[in-house]
């Protein structure tokens, strides 16, 4: 899978959190493949070490920018943006090796 693959997916599962308690509700009546993403990546994410899994958890489920997730977790902007690319290198590796 490609990062620009990956990169797609979670700009559905972060629109997903966003509004998550309305999708599901909807999804009861009328299934989408979001929630399939959003299993798939948080099965992965639970294997990950914790400064990674906080790193998508600031930017994918709260949905806050690298900005503010860098302030949120008191590091600067630039080791978020470091630590994000890790952590999509990573989902790709994982997936080769599925």
């Amino acid at each position: 899978m490609t990062i620009e693959k990956i990169r797609k997916d979670l700009k559905n599962i972060r629109t997903y959190y966003a509004d998550w308690e309305v999708l599901d509700a909807a999804f009861r009546i009328l299934p989408h493949r979001v929630k399939g993403l959003v299993d798939f990546y948080a099965k992965m994410v639970s294997e990950v070490p914790l400064e990674l899994y906080k790193v998508y958890y600031e930017l994918y489920v709260r949905g806050l920018t690298q900005e503010a997730a860098a302030e949120e977790l008191n590091y600067c902007t630039e080791y978020i943006r470091m630590k994000n690319k890790e952590l999509l290198m990573y989902f790709q590796s994982k997936m080769e090796d599925e």
